[in-house]
């Protein structure tokens, strides 16, 4: 079971993880947040609305993301 550090030093479990917002995955790629939403929509991953309007979040499902990295990874 892997472990993630968020930038708050909090260590969450994978397992736990539902969903993540664009701003933490470009924390986590070391990228600008609109590389990021570009190389998603490439993948063909489609963010998730929670709630409408202006207060609404926008996340993308954890278990796609980990896929898409994990085949990243591969074809390295």
């Amino acid at each position: 079971m892997s472990r993630l550090s968020t930038s708050k030093e909090q260590v969450i479990d994978d397992t736990q993880r539902l969903a993540v917002s664009l701003k933490t995955l470009a924390q986590m790629l070391d990228a600008h947040r609109s590389s990021v939403r570009r190389w998603l929509q490439e993948a063909g991953i489609r963010p998730i609305a929670l709630g409408r309007g202006r207060n609404g979040a926008i996340r993308y499902r954890w278990q796609e993301i980990q896929a898409w990295l994990n085949s990243r990874e591969q074809g390295i």
